[in-house]
């Protein structure tokens, strides 16, 4: 069963109801953009606390693991590939679960793009002495790397 085919009971306390993910079981927002899980274990009704991670799509994956330990195949899952593309935990103790949430979570963050870096290299160094004879300018003559840096346009 999936969470968008079953929909969310309505929250109680307002500030749930402003906090909580508007699709996703399990999920609510913190300050400064960061997403919790948690869910309640089935027989104990204690909290399983599954961890703070950096989008929503990260802690509803962690959710999926533990409702699928949790629950068996019975659970009400956030995303229909759970099933066969997230880790099963080792048993049914609650640190199995939430170290089998973190990889799932992990497994899901999203790609951040590298910073590219850039070296300053010397002509002259690269070309030697054929710099001079193609009459290439060195890269400090052309001011910050524009080459409109010296023409006024008005």
């Amino acid at each position: 069963m999936l969470a968008s085919q079953n929909p969310k009971k309505r929250a109680g306390r307002k500030i749930f109801k402003e906090t909580r993910h508007p699709i996703y079981r399990g999920v609510r927002s913190r300050q400064y953009g960061k997403w919790v899980c948690e869910v309640r274990h089935p027989i104990t009704q204690s909290r399983v606390w599954l961890g703070t991670h950096d989008t929503a799509d990260m802690a509803a994956r962690a959710h999926d693991v533990a409702v699928l330990a949790l629950r068996g195949p019975t659970a009400c899952l956030n995303f229909a590939d759970s099933v066969w593309r997230l880790p099963i935990p080792k048993s049914s103790d609650v640190l199995d679960i939430q170290k089998a949430a973190a990889e799932a979570a992990k497994a899901f963050r999203p790609i951040v793009e590298i910073a590219k870096i850039v070296y300053e290299v010397d002509v002259d160094e690269i070309f030697g002495s054929m710099a001079g004879e193609l009459m290439l300018p060195s890269p400090h003559t052309l001011g910050h790397g524009n080459i409109f840096d010296d023409v006024e346009l008005f």
